[in-house]
């Protein structure tokens, strides 16, 4: 199959979701849409792959490219083209299809824990059933990350949002937590949006806070760089996780 990845920011990247895309086989074309690159027609692709970025899905006036990202999204589906949408890329799939994307009250910030809704547990489930749990110390900021051992399809995932989103007509909400009600969602077997990253490697990360000041204030939702950076098992398990989900999404 051939991949489109829409790219809005030159440091958020496909990171492992490249390297998924070619151990299967797949041919990938990338397009900074917010550098001006132009957008290729429908028919060059099979699978659309919205990515993160900084900006809001609705700042359309700072960021003219997003209505016409957005109108691209809604041509794609229209055309029955396979949809992701990663974060930001969520919010966009969402917003276009006819949800709304709008500021939430908190910011999402390091490894949250994420709890698939009763449809999402045979998405988001490893093959082997593994849990991905954290490394948990005794200091009490690391505390809130702790997961209910017994819920064994919970898992931790890289989170860097302040937006959230309604659903879109049709979609069915397969993930979410404490902090943000929605985290993912299904539209028939055409179109998956995730608010978090599984695809983020630990290259992606050093790069991304290497950058002064990216950490939002402190709270339950929000952790430090050093903490973020404690426990790297968490990429691997994060990846495995990715792969297995991409093989059941494109596989279908």
């Amino acid at each position: 199959m051939r991949f489109l990845f829409l790219q809005h920011d030159p440091l958020d990247g496909p990171g492992a979701l490249l390297e998924w895309a070619t151990s299967r086989g797949h041919s990938v074309t990338t397009c900074l849409i917010c550098e001006g690159q132009p957008l290729p027609p429908h028919d060059s692709f099979g699978l659309l792959v919205s990515l993160g970025g900084p900006m809001g899905a609705y700042e359309n006036e700072k960021y003219p490219w997003l209505a016409l990202e957005k109108q691209y999204l809604c041509d794609a589906y229209a055309a029955g083209k396979k949809l992701l949408g990663l974060c930001l890329g969520c919010q966009l799939l969402a917003d276009a299809l006819g949800g709304k994307a709008f500021r939430h009250t908190l910011k999402e910030f390091g490894w949250q824990p994420i709890e698939p809704t009763g449809e999402g547990k045979k998405w988001f489930s490893p093959d082997d059933g593994e849990l991905s749990l954290p490394a948990v110390g005794a200091d009490e900021k690391s505390s809130f990350l702790a997961l209910d051992a017994h819920k064994k399809s919970s898992f931790l995932a890289f989170q860097w949002h302040g937006d959230t989103y309604s659903l879109p007509p049709g979609a069915v909400q397969i993930a979410s937590n404490n902090a943000c009600e929605q985290q993912a969602f299904l539209i028939g077997d055409q179109v998956l949006g995730l608010q978090f990253h599984l695809e983020w490697t630990e290259a992606m990360m050093r790069d991304a806070l290497a950058e002064p000041g990216v950490a939002p204030p402190p709270s339950p939702s929000v952790q430090t760089p050093e903490e973020i950076m404690s426990d790297l098992s968490l990429f691997k398990s994060g990846r495995k996780r990715f792969f297995t989900l991409m093989d059941r999404f494109v596989g279908i």
